[in-house]
């Protein structure tokens, strides 16, 4: 092997950072330096082993005091920025004077701003800026770059740093229809703080303003990114977003059609209210059919952004044997839905919605490989799925994303109480809990349970029976749902 240009020690460090769930931009931010930069693919390296495979991880203890020197150096949130590496070499350049500028300037994919402030009156050049992008080939703005000079000057607070994506995701959707699909992220340029909206282009354009924002945005316009600048549409490019989206309808129709033909999917005859599919047939009564309603409902079906149909009703089956077998599920998904569903062994309706859920919950430990088994998808196509979405907890959204990869895991060995009923259920003695301590004692226990433990369905019940007696908020919950989340591990990961 030849010279390494990371020392040993820092190998060990980045080890630690992935095993405790830390992103590999993460890790890649605290040890890429000017003086010495670092590829990303070299973490990722690290991370499967290719790369100082032989270099013994750190302990918990000098991982969190490095932590805290690196936050101390830079005098902001570790996590907050990366630094300028190779991977933005194509967008910033010296500018001559020790200082950097943005390469190429502004284009139809790049747009340059001082500040960033989230009131309606400073927002609205924004929304028109993401608008235009989404409606032409996507791109990103730039926050803390001198518009004209292209300079980067840096943010001269910290409005961006602290904006939840969330609140910014509201502010769109008010104002736009639909709502453009947009990335919050930031970098470190000599010191200089730079905040980035990366937009994604729009599978549904044109984008159309709602309402009157400020003095840029006005209601009923289309606007557009062109070179430099973004103002209402041409019409040319809107004959080309028109037409594109008459073939994308076309093509769905098609493979709709496709399926309705093959017999992968079902069809409602709305005169006789018989309902035919590959598996089967069920009739809604026809005093009910006139009262069926089909209400239109955003982001809820496999392919993304595209609106969702529900019936709202009761829905009866042809015999009393499918009867039986038949359940409507109108609960919505909740962080106790997911949990109890999967102990009681409830199939649900869509289990993607399931598994794109955990997205948007604060709550990071929640059974994922029930679910996504159910998908019948790979798990590179979960994982994809998952990081081009807009979630509204990113930090969930990434949990979920490294228990699908297997880089984090439910199991935990807990010292104390938690040993000796460990021990027990594993010789396959029964297990009570009634008080809130013993509850949260007999969850450790679970979730010490090794690999290849062949008996965790029969912990289902017990692990519910300590949910249905614990009250919301409290924080016994967080170790019952961790506990199930090893079961879940366990059975179906």
């Amino acid at each position: 092997m030849g010279k390494r240009n990371i020392t040993d020690e820092e190998i060990g460090l980045i080890k630690a950072m992935l095993k405790r769930g830390m992103r590999n931009d993460e890790a890649h931010f605290h040890f890429n330096r000017q003086d010495r930069l670092i590829s990303p693919g070299r973490i990722a390296q690290i991370k499967s082993g290719k790369y100082g495979g032989d270099v013994a991880m750190a302990d918990e203890t000098a991982l969190d005091q490095f932590l805290v020197e690196s936050q101390q150096r830079s005098g902001a949130p570790a996590k907050s920025a990366r630094p300028l590496g190779p991977d933005w070499g194509e967008t910033f350049e010296a500018d001559g004077g020790g200082g950097f500028r943005v390469r190429g300037g502004e284009t139809d994919t790049v747009e340059c701003k001082l500040s960033f402030r989230m009131n309606p009156n400073r927002f609205a050049e924004v929304v028109k800026s993401i608008a235009g992008m989404a409606n032409n080939k996507g791109g990103m703005i730039l926050f803390g770059v001198r518009d004209g000079s292209l300079l980067v000057e840096g943010l001269a607070d910290d409005e961006f740093e602290k904006t939840d994506p969330a609140a910014i995701n509201r502010a769109l959707a008010s104002s736009l229809d639909p709502v453009p699909h947009i990335t919050k992220s930031a970098i470190r340029i000599d010191g200089r703080y730079v905040g980035i909206l990366t937009v994604e282009p729009h599978a549904n354009a044109p984008i159309i303003a709602l309402k009157m924002l400020g003095q840029d945005v006005k209601e009923g316009c289309i606007y557009y990114r062109y070179v430099g600048e973004t103002r209402t549409i041409k019409p040319g490019e809107l004959r080309h977003l028109i037409a594109m989206r008459e073939q994308r309808a076309v093509a769905e129709f098609s493979r709709r059609m496709m399926g309705v033909a093959t017999g992968a999917q079902a069809t409602l005859d709305l005169e006789t209210g018989e309902v035919k599919g590959s598996a089967g047939a069920f009739v809604i009564d026809e005093t009910l059919l006139p009262q069926l309603q089909f209400i239109r409902e955003g982001d809820f079906s496999e392919v993304r952004g595209a609106p969702a149909l529900r019936l709202v009703g009761d829905v009866q089956p042809i015999d009393r044997e499918a009867r039986e077998k038949a359940r409507i599920i109108r609960d919505a998904v909740t962080p106790d839905a997911v949990v109890r569903n999967f102990l009681k062994g409830e199939k649900v309706v869509e289990p993607l919605h399931y598994v794109h859920a955990q997205a948007h919950f604060q709550r990071k430990w929640l059974p994922i490989w029930y679910y996504a088994r159910s998908t019948g998808k790979s798990t590179d196509h979960l994982v994809e799925d998952l990081r081009s979405m807009v979630a509204t907890h990113p930090s969930s959204r990434n949990a979920v994303v490294h228990r699908l990869r297997k880089t984090a895991t439910a199991y935990k060995n807990h010292p104390g109480k938690a040993v000796g009923l460990l021990a027990k259920i594993i010789a396959g003695e029964e297990a009570a809990a009634s008080t809130p301590s013993e509850r949260v004692a007999l969850s450790n226990a679970i979730m010490g349970l090794p690999d290849g433990y062949g008996a965790a369905e029969a912990l289902k019940p017990l692990v519910l029976d300590m949910l249905d007696k614990t009250g919301e908020g409290s924080a016994v919950r967080s170790a019952i749902y961790r506990a199930a989340c090893r079961l879940d591990e366990l059975m179906f990961g």
